[in-house]
């Protein structure tokens, strides 16, 4: 009896179990389609389709000059954005520009923010090193920035012993960034020039 009581409690048991894989898939089911529902509520279908054509088209582009990926992808956007406008003319009166406008926005700003940002973060950062070497507010902290810019100049001097006019560009921009240096201890010093003449020493 008890033989038979534990067979029907393991048919039981797997009746759960596949209860609960069901409810399981069908939970999952219903956030994958919750998932695509809201990403096609912030992105148009529009721009998935333009995406995979322009990613086939960027493979032919790629083969020609694979060094220009990032124009290549912007190339292939605007070339298909150019045939969807004429053959969407062709089918129908009224063309919306705003909407192709907008799909192939969704691809390009992502692709060129970044390198967009990285140019503004650099040219931040060339400006703010340049202030500190024309600007310094520390005397020991403008020492060390001529060390510093002297022995990086001596260094690619040694290093470019043998092609000294072909690395030019090179060796003056480390000449420009020595001067601007060496423009940071003149300027400490008019300041404590300055100082001196509206607070004269006790004679």
């Amino acid at each position: 009896m008890s033989a038979i009581t534990d067979f029907f409690q393991k048919i039981q048991n797997q009746i759960v179990e596949i209860q609960t894989t069901i409810n399981q898939i069908k939970t999952s089911w219903e956030n994958f389609q919750k998932f695509w529902d809201l990403f096609f509520t912030l992105v148009p279908w529009e721009v998935l389709l333009l995406l995979i054509f322009s990613v086939i088209l960027l493979s032919i582009f790629n083969s020609i000059s694979p060094s220009t990926p990032k124009a290549n992808l912007t190339l292939a956007v605007v070339f298909l954005a150019f045939l969807w406008v004429y053959f969407w003319g062709l089918f129908s009166k009224e063309v919306s520009y705003q909407k192709v406008i907008v799909a192939s926005l969704y691809i390009l700003v992502p692709l060129h923010a970044i390198g967009v940002g990285m140019w503004v973060y650099g040219f931040g950062k060339k400006l703010y090193w340049k202030k500190r070497r024309i600007s310094p507010k520390l005397w020991d902290s403008a020492l060390h920035q001529v060390s510093l810019d002297y022995h990086q100049l001596m260094g690619k001097l040694h290093g470019f012993h043998d092609s000294i006019f072909e690395n030019r560009e090179t060796i003056e921009t480390e000449i420009q960034q020595l001067e601007s240096s060496l423009q940071g201890i003149k300027s400490l010093l008019l300041q404590k020039e300055k100082t001196e003449s509206i607070h004269p020493k006790d004679s």
